[in-house]
């Protein structure tokens, strides 16, 4: 299947424009390659993640670029986001597995929807400067049995 690439400096527009994913990647939807349960965990961890960037993120020259690449077929939706901001590290902001539920936050809950949500995902640099978020929603994958909302 052919992928959805798009490309965004404004941030607002990205977190708006991947609420409707659906409309836009329509091909997705073609011949049963994905399931929309699967389409809106993969439209719920971009607009996640889009807005931690815009909320949090620090851009070289002041101005966001953030390009999302989709591919999927029967089995999984993979995912990257390319940004020019200047990256973390991932991993040390990951909630652990057996974190206490009482102790959950009323906000800041994107990054434990994210991995939730995903089976496999990941944040590096790149060779040329940038940085890459990863992720992968396998079709099979139920993301809600997983949570203790």
């Amino acid at each position: 299947m052919d992928p959805f690439t798009k490309t965004y400096t404004d941030l607002d527009r990205a977190i708006d424009e991947v609420r409707t994913l659906s409309d836009d990647w329509p091909v997705s939807q073609q011949d049963g390659a994905i399931d929309d349960e699967t389409l809106h965990c993969t439209c719920l961890v971009l607009h996640e993640w889009i807005a931690n960037l815009h909320q949090h993120a620090r851009f070289r020259n002041g101005t966001p670029m953030v390009e999302i690449r989709l591919t999927c077929d029967a089995q999984r939706v993979t995912c990257s986001v390319l940004d020019n901001s200047d990256g973390f590290d991932l991993t040390s902001y990951l909630p652990a597995d057996d974190e206490d539920p009482e102790a959950f936050p009323e906000r800041g809950m994107g990054l434990r929807i994210i991995k939730t949500c995903t089976d496999d995902l990941s944040y590096s640099p790149t060779e040329d400067g940038l940085h890459r978020f990863e992720f992968i929603i396998p079709s099979d994958h139920d993301p809600w049995l997983n949570t203790l909302f």
